[in-house]
């Protein structure tokens, strides 16, 4: 199978791309001078996976063209394409569009969902977590010592792994994508309050109250209608 993997370098990419030596993968990355800004798609593609995107909600709210350009703008060029080829797909949304009036990231991600045609599934994942997370992610901040405080915020958390079961599961399922829904919530349907995992973790870190109007209390994946699919989460973020 011919499959077009944008963001093919980056956390969840390149976990996948570990995965599909079976099938011949079309990466597209800027770490590989192949930015989506000047995506093509090539003949003979069976399925694509997009990926590629901006994703801290923090520097969005500082550098908000930024986002729309790179989450939006380029993900149409995607979008067109496999569309107008009738290549199915699965994208990168975000938990961020339930509640996307809150940051620009999460207003990127929301329009792509609503931009996104028919045959392109959109995947709102919750915290991911696992080896090369990003540096900025708790996950990573926990592991590297650099973690600075804690909050009572509630999370789902989901490992990597599990997305990349996640995404198998609709790369082999490419024939009845026109017949899913357009959007999955994914993570593990369990909450955790960052404090808790934070202390798990033997982390001493004071305990703050966050002001920031872009973050939600509680964000937990409603794992409903991607359970009837037959997949769900396997592993927790107190296994790692």
């Amino acid at each position: 199978m011919k499959i077009v993997l944008t963001g093919s370098r980056g956390f969840i990419g390149s976990t996948l791309m570990k995965l599909l030596p079976q099938h011949e993968i079309v990466e597209w990355d800027v770490k590989i001078n192949k930015d989506i800004r000047h995506f093509e798609l090539e003949r003979d593609v069976d399925f694509c996976v997009h990926l590629a995107g901006l994703i801290d909600i923090r520097d969005s709210v500082n550098h908000p063209e930024k986002y729309w350009l790179q989450n939006v703008e380029y993900s149409k060029r995607v979008f067109y394409q496999c569309d107008t080829k009738k290549v199915p797909m699965v994208y990168a949304s975000s938990a961020a569009a339930k509640v996307w009036n809150l940051s620009p990231y999460g207003t990127t991600k929301k329009v792509c969902e609503e931009l996104a045609p028919r045959g392109a599934i959109g995947l709102r994942f919750e915290t991911v977590f696992g080896e090369g997370s990003s540096d900025f992610g708790l996950y990573s901040r926990i592991k590297s010592g650099k973690l600075e405080y804690k909050t009572d915020h509630i999370r789902d958390f989901i490992h990597v792994d599990d997305i990349i079961d996640c995404l198998n599961m609709f790369i082999n399922m490419r024939h009845y994508i026109y017949n899913l829904n357009s959007v999955y919530e994914v993570g593990t349907g369990i909450e955790h309050k960052v404090s808790d995992v934070v202390e798990h973790y033997g982390i001493d870190v004071p305990t703050v109250t966050t002001n920031t109007s872009y973050e939600v209390d509680r964000s937990v994946a409603d794992i409903t209608d991607i359970s009837e699919l037959g997949w769900s989460a396997k592993r927790s973020i107190y296994d790692d």
